[in-house]
């Protein structure tokens, strides 16, 4: 099981040191010591201190540079084997270390229990069974045992059966690495985003970390290169969805990164708060709230209840944003880490805190909860009975208000490391998790999934959104209200004072109100339809306020455009428009179909439109601002949309042409000679 250490002031997701080689070979650190040159102590000490917070990867290169130095030193080579099992591109050389020093495992500690586990890691499960079998059988004989490595052998051998049963699962999906630059030769774990994609949040530990690397034990190093002892601390770090393949270099969040450790842990569905884990030095770390203040996260406030005096350190928010699910440490639970259930009572306060059960929660650990946007499925990730080693990702779905029997995804998306912290996106049609693999960028990376959720669909209308006064981005009061469901709460939130812009997913088989407040104007009441809604759909709800000035000034242009219109379109029939140009292609143009100019309908009722496309908003050379739906390079095409659009839902719709982006009428088209 790959592990990034809870040492001291405990990284956060960085997984709990359940090997334990780092406390188990301090006679083999005092013989490497005794046995190297003292000119190269400087370098052994900057492996020791990785190897001591479990951080193997980053003592591999240290290591490697010694074994070079001295190939037949047997401590040295037994080390650099056990860090070798945590390197993906070098696994079988673990095993082939280990074994050039069998003849020394007297005097190796644990040295079977490290043996079977370079077996488990390339898949080498019956000689892994042996040698933890053979552990167990000697560990227990000693006059003082190691009960807990002894469990954790006895545990592998449980997993290894799994694994074994799991050959047999695999998954039709496409495993990704997302490069960079999101990632780097560090470590990048813990990736959130919204429902709708348009942003990550993730943690970071390497050499962009705020205070870069620190001597956490401030232990008294030898040598010519003290400045480069210690380990990185974790960050909080964002970037923005550039295209369906890229991401924008990514930046720290300033008023969330600390000296210490600042770790991502959820984000709502709608992108707006974010609970982070902070270190300050003392005890095992807590749980903090951050929100999403125009373009700035605010700094981030702590959060009573949800912490307690053991390890607090993963969540995830429901949909309603009023309760959430974390992992906890605390007395009471099942063993290891288990997962309650919480519900907000106030700002900054949470109760209620409620263990999920043995349904969900094993004697080992369960942790990385993920809820769905619609709800009904739980994501999270165990070492418990349903592993096939390390932390593997797990699913249960909400079936009549309780939750299912958890499975395990199989494989490719479990691999014999830890899994961790599975996300998807609103629609289901991707994931994105955090693990490492052969080919990866450094350490652990992120990787994405698709598709996310296979099978059956989410059924899920996301609305994306924005308010505008006077044409400018504005926030203002959002209220959500069920016509249909009465055991739907109502719901309250702004949109974003910099950006107008607003994300709502609203469960299909019900009908629902969206109702728009801001100050000095009428109120806006928007309705959404999803009875009968079986899979996701996307639209676009705008929300313009116009003062009366404006609002004249508009009319006016309006007005003139119109009679502009009348004349320019005297005469000109679509269907002949059709016969001669309907399937013609011209680089650059493009065909929408107008729904609304100017001043949108106040309260319209998107259902008429919903599945229809999604609603644009453009603002072209005339100052006018007009609502589209649809893009299309044939006419013959937004034609069929547009009857479809005519028949069910608006009469008035109509087509409109848009060349190198300018905007035409139909007939413009023609006499401008864009289309021949």
């Amino acid at each position: 099981m790959k592990t990034y250490s809870k040492v001291l002031l405990c990284l956060t997701f960085t997984f709990i040191a359940i090997n334990g080689f780092s406390q188990i070979n301090a006679f083999v650190i005092d013989e490497t010591e005794k046995t190297i040159s003292k000119n190269h102590i400087a370098l052994f000490n900057k492996a020791k201190l990785s190897f001591e917070t479990e951080l193997y990867l980053e003592a591999l290169p240290n290591l490697d540079s010694l074994l070079k130095l001295y190939p037949d030193n047997v401590p040295v080579i037994y080390l650099t084997g056990i860090c070798k099992t945590y390197d993906e591109e070098n696994k079988a050389k673990a095993v082939t270390l280990l074994l050039k020093v069998e003849k020394q495992k007297a005097q190796l500690e644990y040295y079977n229990y490290n043996l079977a586990y370079a077996y488990e890691q390339i898949d080498s499960s019956r000689l892994a069974d042996k040698y933890f079998s053979t552990f167990i059988t000697e560990e227990s004989t000693k006059p003082q045992p190691n009960k807990a490595l002894i469990e954790q052998a006895t545990r592998r051998i449980a997993n290894l059966k799994m694994l074994d049963a799991m050959k047999t699962k695999i998954n039709i999906v496409q495993i990704k690495n997302i490069g960079p630059p999101v990632n780097t030769d560090a470590s990048e774990y813990v990736a959130l985003i919204p429902s709708d994609e348009s942003f990550m949040v993730y943690t970071y530990r390497g050499k962009l970390s705020k205070g870069g690397k620190q001597n956490l034990k401030k232990t008294k190093m030898e040598g010519p290169s003290k400045k480069e002892e210690g380990i990185f601390f974790e960050d909080v770090f964002t970037s923005n969805r550039v295209n369906d393949s890229a991401w924008s270099a990514p930046k720290p969040i300033i008023n969330i990164n600390t000296m210490l450790h600042d770790a991502a842990v959820t984000l709502s569905a709608d992108g707006t708060q974010l609970i982070i884990y902070k270190n300050t030095g003392t005890g095992n770390g807590d749980l903090y709230l951050s929100k999403l203040e125009g373009k700035t996260w605010s700094v981030p406030k702590y959060q009573k209840g949800l912490n307690s005096e053991s390890w607090d350190g993963s969540a995830c928010f429901l949909p309603d944003k009023k309760h959430m699910i974390i992992s906890s440490e605390r007395k009471g639970g099942f063993g290891g880490r288990d997962l309650y259930t919480a519900e907000k009572l106030g700002d900054d306060l949470w109760g209620n805190i409620t263990n999920m059960g043995k349904e969900i929660n094993t004697e080992y650990n369960e942790d990385a909860p993920f809820i769905t946007a619609d709800g009904k499925i739980l994501f999270y990730s165990t070492d418990g009975k349903l592993s096939s080693g390390g932390y593997d990702i797990v699913r249960s779905d909400l079936k009549n208000g309780t939750w299912s029997t958890p499975y395990n995804l199989g494989k490719p998306i479990n691999t014999d490391n830890d899994d961790k912290f599975f996300i998807v996106t609103g629609d289901g049609k991707r994931g994105y998790y955090s693990t490492f693999q052969k080919g990866g960028k450094g350490e652990q990376d992120i990787y994405s999934i698709e598709p996310g959720i296979p099978g059956k669909p989410i059924a899920l209308v996301q609305v994306t959104g924005s308010v505008t006064i006077n044409n400018k981005p504005a926030e203002a009061a959002i209220e959500i209200k069920s016509i249909i469901n009465s055991k739907f709460k109502s719901q309250k939130i702004n949109s974003n004072s910099a950006s107008g812009k607003f994300l709502i997913n609203l469960p299909s088989g019900d009908e629902y109100e969206l109702i728009f407040t801001s100050a000095n104007f009428a109120t806006q009441t928007k309705t959404v339809h999803t009875v009968g809604i079986d899979s996701f759909i996307q639209i676009n709800v705008i929300a313009d306020f116009y003062d009366d000035a404006y609002t004249k000034g508009l009319q006016a242009k309006s007005d003139s455009l119109s009679k502009a219109n009348i004349v320019l379109n005297e005469g000109f029939s679509s269907n002949d428009f059709s016969a001669k140009f309907g399937n013609t292609v011209v680089d650059g143009l493009v065909y929408q179909i107008q729904i609304g100019a100017f001043k949108f309908q106040e309260n319209f009722n998107y259902t008429y439109i919903l599945g229809y496309g999604k609603i644009q908003r453009n603002k072209y050379e005339d100052g006018i601002t007009r609502f589209t739906v649809g893009s299309y390079t044939k006419f013959n095409e937004v034609l069929k949309h547009l009857n479809e659009i005519q028949t069910d839902a608006m009469k008035d719709a109509f087509i409109i042409a848009i060349y190198k982006g300018k905007k035409y009428y139909l007939s413009e088209l023609v006499k401008s000679g864009i289309i021949k």
